[in-house]
């Protein structure tokens, strides 16, 4: 029973799929496989809330199965969720250090956030974690691509460093207004 529903979710029937792990839930409602399937239905259906609690529930009957943090932290993003993903795949990454695909989804999450140096950290992890030579490429791709936009993008200013050269500059004024003040009274 499980197998026709996989058969329908890669076939594209994603509604039935819905129902046919459903139907499968009901005789086995504890097998993290099934609640996976659900899940990438869901997904493909846009229902990520629904998706959301179906991996959450295959990572707790299978915690070790990297497939059902993926979905969970890419159902937390498409539902706007971003900093919730990017603590999923933390933690998975603490689990599995050389899981790629992991590094690749957080490095892109950290570009759409704008903290590029951390984009680049994860990816520079993913190329030396014995990635394949396809995904060599599309690291190298991604982090070229991004490259290339921050040689177009106008940066936010270092806060810190204006706070510190505001309150040097502060001391400064504050010295020359005794000064002026000292000769006035």
């Amino acid at each position: 029973m499980i197998d026709q529903a996989y058969e329908l979710l890669m076939g594209g029937n994603f509604e039935d799929a819905v129902k046919a792990f459903s139907n499968c839930l009901s005789l086995e409602p504890q097998e993290a496989r099934i609640y996976r399937g659900r899940g990438v239905a869901y997904f493909q259906l846009k229902r990520w809330k629904l998706a959301i609690t179906d991996f959450e529930k295959a990572r707790q009957l299978d915690y070790e199965e990297p497939s059902s943090w993926m979905g969970l932290a890419m159902s937390f993003v498409m539902d706007s969720k971003i900093y919730e993903a990017i603590d999923v795949y933390e933690k998975l990454l603490a689990r599995k250090p050389r899981f790629i695909r992991a590094h690749i989804q957080l490095a892109l999450l950290y570009y759409r956030l704008g903290i590029i140096s951390k984009g680049h950290h994860q990816l520079d992890i993913a190329l030396n974690s014995g990635s394949t030579l396809t995904e060599r490429k599309r690291i190298e791709d991604l982090k070229n691509e991004q490259l290339a936009l921050d040689k177009k993008r106008y940066y936010r200013p270092d806060f810190q460093a204006l706070r510190e050269q505001n309150q040097a500059g502060s001391f400064s004024f504050l010295k020359e207004f005794t000064k002026l003040f000292g000769k006035h009274s």
